[in-house]
């Protein structure tokens, strides 16, 4: 059994057969890889049109993370929970753009700075045009993935979380030719809202704020807090400007940001998890929720909360 045959029963809805490559990826192994795998990948090709702090993406790239926890006896709940909210799901045909351009053509013109100005100045159907150009110029590289997310930091508050997790998503052994779905993706799920602009560095970091945000008792600012730290820590060819309009961010919402004498997070953490197991906590949400979006957020406020406890 292949990846690409999984992707191919999840789009036909064909829950039986999928069962199957859930089985085998319970064995935990190469099965377990490819089985995570097509599921970020199916995540990132479905035409998403809701909001984005709901995307798929997050919640099967926490999945991912939390199961990192039991690798040799992977959670076959969790694994069950990723392909039910995906199986069926309508995906997009990302080869329109492709098959249009004029690969005879030289390509050599094609400059990335062109992709910036169209995404900043709402242009996305030439922004669309652009990556596509771009994509195949590079011989399929992933620049384009790491040119929208910078752009898509530009506006922290609403993209982080998603930007995180598809670029971890993306680290996880995604092959060559998935990079067009994942830049495709991003565009799809930007070009809902303009972007701000690009804005100064400040000097200011993550670790600076951490106490004051943790005991700030807001999930939503938690969740993006979470994500900018680790997009900081993490090594990006585009990391500089990551970092500089993460600082911005930082430096924005620090005087609103009051500490409490109580570490919300530390009371999270201890009544929610116990001895620190993540899996267990993650199949009881799974058990006692009774819609797939109330599992989904806790999923990945649990994903976050483990985060800042491995940290500590």
């Amino acid at each position: 059994m292949s990846e690409v045959s999984l992707f191919k029963h999840l789009k036909e809805g064909d829950i039986n057969t999928c069962y199957q490559y859930l089985d085998r990826a319970s064995l935990g192994g190469e099965d377990l890889v490819k089985y995570l795998n097509t599921l970020l990948y199916y995540a990132v090709s479905i035409n998403w049109g809701n909001d984005i702090n709901d995307h798929p993406i997050i919640v099967i790239n926490a999945i991912k993370n939390i199961i990192a926890d039991s690798r040799d006896n992977p959670s076959k709940v969790l694994l069950k929970y990723g392909l039910n909210i995906l199986i069926g799901e309508k995906v997009r045909d990302d080869n329109n753009y492709l098959g249009d351009i004029d690969t005879s053509a030289p390509l050599s013109t094609v400059f990335v700075g062109s992709l910036e100005d169209a995404i900043q100045d709402n242009d996305w159907e030439k922004a669309k045009i652009l990556t596509a150009k771009i994509f195949i110029a590079s011989d399929q590289s992933r620049a384009v993935i790491d040119t929208i997310a910078d752009l898509g930091l530009q506006d922290i508050e609403s993209n982080a979380l998603f930007i995180f997790h598809i670029l971890r998503a993306f680290h996880f052994k995604q092959k060559k030719s998935q990079v067009w779905a994942y830049a495709c993706c991003m565009i799809n799920v930007l070009q809902s809202t303009s972007l701000p602009g690009p804005h100064n560095k400040k000097d200011i970091e993550p670790v600076r704020v951490i106490d004051s945000i943790q005991s700030h008792n807001d999930p939503e600012l938690l969740l993006t807090f979470a994500a900018v730290s680790r997009i900081w820590n993490e090594e990006y060819v585009r990391e500089r400007s990551y970092k500089r309009e993460i600082s911005h961010w930082l430096y924005k919402i620090k005087p609103s940001i009051k500490k409490n004498n109580i570490d919300q997070s530390e009371v999270l953490i201890d009544q929610g998890v116990e001895y620190n197991n993540y899996i267990n906590i993650a199949e009881r949400i799974i058990s006692e929720e009774n819609s797939f979006d109330n599992i989904s957020k806790r999923i990945v406020t649990l994903e976050a909360l483990r985060y800042f406890a491995n940290t500590k």
